[in-house]
């Protein structure tokens, strides 16, 4: 029963049949940070980089960080909404 069990895992895993459209917002690097005089209305963000499969700190405006255009502002939120093997594993939790 454990075999079948990991062989559907397997299958199901290799299939991409689990996989999310959350995956869509996370393709371009997010490049929209411009900062004033000496940059005091910026911030440090976060962006999924598609090459690397990592999320990397990016430049963002003080105010302006938007998820749907692949910036958030930790890492933790980055890699739960973009990173492929976290968001392999929420899938994997019922």
């Amino acid at each position: 029963m454990k075999l079948l069990l990991i062989a559907v895992v397997i299958c199901i895993h290799t299939s991409g049949f689990l996989a999310t459209a959350k995956t869509a917002k996370c393709e371009r690097l997010y490049d929209g940070g411009r900062g004033g005089p000496g940059g005091a209305n910026v911030k440090e963000g976060w962006s999924f980089n598609p090459h690397t499969n990592r999320c990397q700190n990016v430049i963002v405006l003080d105010t302006l960080c938007p998820p749907p255009r692949n910036c958030f502002p930790t890492e933790f939120d980055c890699e739960l909404n973009c990173d492929p093997r976290v968001l392999e594993l929420l899938n994997l939790i019922p």
